[in-house]
């Protein structure tokens, strides 16, 4: 059970909708601020409890109230930290775990020489790795993390979201890039030039 809720993302395609977002958001501070942009990236939404520094506990959002403990396997990626040095008392954070496209490809390529079911996508590799018995068979498997949320901070508190961020870069995790400029130069510029370029990135995004 996640003693915070792993609410999922909320979406929409419309730039209206995100102007009315924006200043509903703008309406209820009345104050300055700042948006953060991230791509949203397509893979197994995961989080990650730390205790006195050690990963504890690693579960998947599941309904978003009780989610799989898939521990033993999370504790085969190399990119997440194991213990933290200096970490607060209890730390839990929230990321994304996937399946890298170039290793997507040789895991299917593997599959259909040894006449098994290949995968249908690398978010589905992902998850079916994340929910394997055996941690050595997760291993093979090449998967990352990016993160991008801290649920709790004992006895940390955060003026923004980009200082979470960065807070989380500090602690050496691997850290969901992104930006602070308008929504709308957002979406009209960057995420154009980044669906021209979709396939060169590592993994998938939504």
């Amino acid at each position: 059970v996640h003693q915070y809720p792993m609410l999922s993302l909320g979406n929409t395609y419309s730039e209206g909708e995100v102007k009315d977002f924006y200043e509903r958001i703008a309406r209820d501070l009345n104050e300055p601020f700042e948006i953060v942009a991230e791509l949203k990236y397509d893979g197994t939404s995961i989080s990650l409890v730390y205790e006195e520094g050690r990963l504890v506990r690693a579960v998947t959002r599941g309904d978003g109230t009780r989610g799989d403990d898939v521990t033993a396997n999370v504790k085969t990626i190399r990119s997440i930290p194991m213990t933290i040095p200096n970490a607060p008392h209890r730390l839990i954070v929230r990321g994304e775990v996937f399946m890298p496209k170039k290793t997507f490809e040789k895991l299917n390529a593997y599959n259909e020489e040894q006449g098994k079911p290949l995968f249908a996508n690398p978010r589905n590799a992902a998850a079916g790795s994340l929910r394997q018995l055996d941690p050595k068979i997760a291993a093979k498997r090449g998967l990352d993390i990016l993160v991008f949320n801290v649920q709790l901070a004992d006895d940390v508190t955060f003026k923004t979201h980009a200082e979470s961020l960065n807070f989380l870069r500090n602690l050496q995790f691997k850290v969901v890039p992104y930006s602070l400029q308008s929504c709308i130069s957002f979406i009209r510029d960057e995420v154009m030039r980044i669906n021209e370029e979709r396939e060169l990135l590592a993994c998938d995004i939504d």
